[in-house]
């Protein structure tokens, strides 16, 4: 094939035709990625952290309580079976930085689920997040380097500021770049040698390639291998009423750990 091909040429037109295709899967790919990242990953763990994550916590906040009790029993004991009265604040102090990393997860996790509850408050209205998306699948089209490689500086910092925007959710942003932008100055295809539209083909199609690797990769990880889960009432219920059997049976840990020190403590 020639590297040179006359503007109207059937093989010319053919690889317009196929450059066009390859724009618009690599536009899906490409938004369909940011979307899972940036926004769907966030929001799935926020429902997933809403549902279970509270029962997790109170897990987690009773199984260290727990521990901690059934630790200063132990030293207690230790002590008596040494015949020496138990020193209850080095006991304590020795406890407390055993159980440094079981309070550092529990100041996570109840960190976590606070950003969780405040980003399912703070949801956009779901015609908005719509109109978001549109904008933002335009400005790809118009700015993104891969489907635009000779588009100036200034397009390229137009395009930072678009993703800048998107994440931000910042509306009135992305609809004031679409109308800075003139369509009427951008290439056409179709005055792209041959050459270089073999050349955009060969690209795109490696970056197509990569992106659903991507993207199979995060359907395989959490949050995405449990998104049915998420949205499956039965099974959120059974797993509810799973954590609450669970804090039930350590909440009696607690109480005859409690008994015990007690009775040991003469308290």
């Amino acid at each position: 094939m020639s590297r040179n091909l006359p503007a109207f040429t059937a093989e010319n037109e053919a690889l317009t035709k196929k450059l066009e295709q390859l724009h618009l899967e690599f536009l899906d790919l490409f938004t369909r990625h940011k979307e899972m990242v940036e926004n769907d990953a966030v929001l799935l763990t926020s429902l997933y952290l809403e549902k279970l994550g509270r029962f997790q916590l109170e897990l987690l906040e009773k199984q260290t309580e727990a521990s901690r009790l059934k630790m200063k029993m132990n030293m207690l004991q230790a002590a008596i079976n040494r015949n020496e009265k138990p020193d209850l604040t080095a006991i304590e102090t020795e406890i407390n930085l055993r159980l440094q990393n079981y309070y550092a997860q529990i100041q996570a996790q109840s960190e976590a689920l606070d950003q969780a509850r405040s980003l399912l408050s703070h949801l956009l209205p779901e015609e908005e997040v719509q109109k978001l998306k549109e904008i933002f699948r335009l400005l790809c089209k118009r700015l993104h380097p891969d489907l635009n490689p000779n588009q100036t500086e200034e397009e390229n910092d137009l395009f930072i500021k678009a993703k800048a925007a998107y994440d931000l959710q910042r509306l009135s942003e992305l609809q004031n770049i679409l109308l800075y932008l003139d369509d009427a100055n951008k290439e056409k295809l179709i005055a792209v040698s041959s050459h270089e539209k073999e050349e955009r083909i060969q690209h795109l199609e490696s970056q197509i390639a990569a992106l659903k690797l991507k993207i199979e990769q995060l359907q395989q990880s959490f949050p995405f291998n449990i998104e049915d889960l998420i949205y499956d009432e039965i099974y959120i219920l059974l797993k509810q009423e799973e954590l609450q059997e669970q804090i039930k049976t350590v909440e009696e840990e607690i109480v005859k750990y409690s008994n015990i020190i007690n009775i040991m403590t003469d308290e």
